[in-house]
């Protein structure tokens, strides 16, 4: 389900199950960094890495409980590496890139507590469904092979696409600048599961800016 789906959804239903008067409804966006760290030596796993994002968020408070939706992306995660080798006597360097990009919908609930007439704290938990983009570029073939076997005019690339679904956190903050206008930021932490053998965790601080509805 896309961005444009999720977020007119969440305020459509939040606007629908309670009293106008009652409600607190808000859209925001903001930037982050996303933290990845995957399972096994450091040294070996070229996925690990971070980078800066952009997200949009859409929901809604009754009370002290909150609903919110929130999509995002993320800037490409680029690993390259250069391997010397002999092939029978002749010395080659084989140069490699691994690179991989990750967007999500989150849809989650929480509760809010009122530090002060401007000031709130909110912790929520719910799902992410997450897209990874993953591809391998090598010139090995290029390095290594020689006539007549079929030599590969250019780098090859592959490229796998991972989608799943897991458990999300998320605690923030919010300062309300004005009536309408506020400031958001905290962190968003989920599992990374790209297959069985593959799997990590993501730590995503952000901060941004929302606008009260009503």
């Amino acid at each position: 389900m896309t961005v444009r789906c999720v977020l007119p959804l969440v305020l459509v239903v939040a606007t629908w199950i309670a009293p106008a008067a009652a409600q607190t409804v808000t859209v925001g966006a903001g930037v982050h960094q996303n933290i990845q760290r995957f399972d096994g030596d450091p040294a070996l796993n070229r996925l690990d890495g971070q980078s800066s994002g952009w997200s949009v968020l859409g929901g809604t408070r009754l009370g002290h409980w909150v609903i919110r939706a929130e999509a995002s992306r993320d800037a490409t995660i680029r690993h390259t590496d250069a391997a010397s080798l002999l092939v029978g006597t002749r010395p080659v360097t084989i140069h490699s890139e691994l690179s991989h990009d990750m967007r999500d919908v989150a849809v989650l609930g929480g509760y809010a507590v009122d530090l002060t007439r401007r000031a709130e704290v909110t912790i929520l938990g719910g799902t992410t469904t997450v897209s990874v983009h993953r591809a391998f570029t090598t010139d090995a073939g290029q390095q290594v092979l020689i006539p007549p076997s079929m030599v590969p005019p250019a780098a090859v690339t592959t490229t796998f696409d991972d989608r799943f679904t897991t458990w999300t956190v998320e605690g923030d903050g919010l300062v309300r600048v004005s009536s309408r206008l506020g400031v958001i930021g905290g962190v968003r932490v989920h599992r990374i599961s790209l297959s069985e053998d593959i799997s990590g965790l993501s730590v995503r601080p952000f901060v941004g800016g929302v606008w009260r509805l009503r």
